[in-house]
């Protein structure tokens, strides 16, 4: 039995589309969870294959393996991660306490390599529930992911008491950094279960329901939008904005971010893997500038 875990986000929804029908009579079975739930669960393998959260994937290099064209990626503003601070500059946050949601890996290492290499400031840190009226009243600034970072950016709320904070969107801010897409998650898969996944032609079914969702947006905006309540348009327009295919220009980012956010980062230890190609680097043909 293969498990594949899905972060429980709109943006996987094209990634998924009609995938249990495609594997239907196979035996697979799915897990949804937020990414650092996901993280823990294909560490502890209990899970075989998921989008995870990228930095995670690092981490696990010796243990997994990246499916290659898939990812979760922006080029500028992503509008699901987003920083909301009572300052007006996230300069203005030196020795002030952020909170960072529990539910994120990447976008909290993001945060961190932001506030050192480009804010140029020292924060303390604390790591929190996701709720943003809560963290905004103990804390100067705020991260926020996924979902609930869409319906705070598209309602932008005071929070009581306080105000309504300033929000900086973190893809936009390592865009104006860098030039450089951002990558959030990646594709990956216990190498344990590769021969498996061979055989139940995963990543084929992979591949096709992405070119059919981001065939169908529309009708995932639509059927999700009443989960958030937001308008179809927003959500329309969230997903087409975002890159799922882990193009040369994301894999460029990427290496920046781990290089720049992982003390002990090894480009060769993070492998893509392919049913005929096997095991490959995945940044065999990537050429960077660590800014």
């Amino acid at each position: 039995m293969i498990t594949i875990g899905i972060i429980d986000y709109l943006n996987v929804e094209p990634l998924y589309f009609r995938l249990q029908e495609r594997l239907a009579g196979k035996p697979v079975r799915f897990r949804r969870g937020v990414p650092t739930e996901l993280n823990r669960a294909l560490q502890n393998g209990e899970i075989d294959v998921a989008p995870i959260s990228a930095i995670a994937a690092a981490r696990l290099a010796d243990s997994v393996a990246i499916l290659p064209d898939l990812s979760i990626a922006t080029l500028g503003a992503v509008k699901t991660v987003l920083l909301f601070s009572w300052m007006a500059d996230p300069r203005e946050l030196n020795d002030c306490r952020i909170a960072l949601s529990n539910e994120s890996a990447t976008s909290v290492e993001l945060v961190k390599v932001l506030a050192r290499d480009f804010w140029k400031i020292t924060p303390r840190y604390t790591v929190e529930a996701q709720e943003l009226g809560q963290m905004m009243r103990r804390a100067s600034a705020a991260l926020l992911i996924g979902d609930d970072a869409l319906v705070e950016s598209a309602h932008r709320r005071e929070i009581r008491g306080r105000g309504q904070p300033y929000a900086f969107d973190l893809g936009d801010e390592w865009l104006k950094w860098t030039g450089m897409p951002f990558v959030f998650a990646l594709w990956a898969a216990r190498r344990q279960a590769l021969p498996a996944l061979a055989e139940l032609d995963i990543l084929p079914a992979l591949y096709e329901s992405k070119a059919e969702g981001l065939n169908h947006v529309p009708q995932i905006a639509r059927a999700y939008a009443p989960r958030l309540g937001l308008d179809n348009g927003v959500l329309t327009k969230y997903l087409h904005d975002l890159r799922y295919d882990l193009t040369p220009a994301d894999r460029a980012g990427l290496y920046t971010y781990f290089s720049l956010a992982l003390h002990d980062f090894r480009p060769e230890s993070l492998q893509c893997w392919h049913p005929q190609e096997g095991l490959y680097p995945i940044f065999e043909d990537v050429a960077v500038a660590i800014p």
